[in-house]
């Protein structure tokens, strides 16, 4: 399969039959395994933009069609398999020790994701050691 210009740090089912890549090139990519007698497809079905990802590993988590992932700007990107854009993002705001009020830092990047199971909570972590729970509203 090709279609990422750098480094894949991440590839993950999204259902039995599709694929979805995380690069440090910006994007994701869908793959259909059915497409082809080998189960390999060599062109994405979609890449999915919007997220910025050029150096560090940002994270990556797929439930129910939906996948999220992490940015260099600090933010949680939520996309789904249909559309190349994504359908929801969160400033992931860092508390000030000395007010309690949150700041926005965007030195600062997501490092990890996870779904809850098959609901709509994510846990989101960044490089600043913070971890919020998200719950994604339909």
């Amino acid at each position: 399969m090709i279609g990422h210009s750098k480094t894949v740090s991440y590839v993950k089912f999204v259902d039995s039959s599709t694929l979805v890549s995380s690069s440090t090139d910006n994007t994701l990519k869908l793959w259909d395994l059915s497409m082809s007698a080998s189960g390999i497809n060599e062109s994405p079905l979609h890449s999915f933009t919007g997220h910025t990802n050029l150096k560090n590993f940002v994270g990556l988590s797929v439930s129910d069609g939906y996948i999220a992932t992490g940015s260099e700007t600090n933010e949680v990107f939520v996309y789904h398999k249909a559309f190349p854009m994504p359908v929801m993002s969160y400033m992931f705001n860092n508390t000030d020790s000395m007010s309690g009020l949150e700041v926005d830092d965007a030195s600062q990047f997501i490092s990890s994701i996870c779904w809850r199971g098959q609901s709509s909570t994510l846990v989101a972590a960044n490089s600043n050691g913070n971890i919020k729970i998200l719950e994604m509203m339909t």
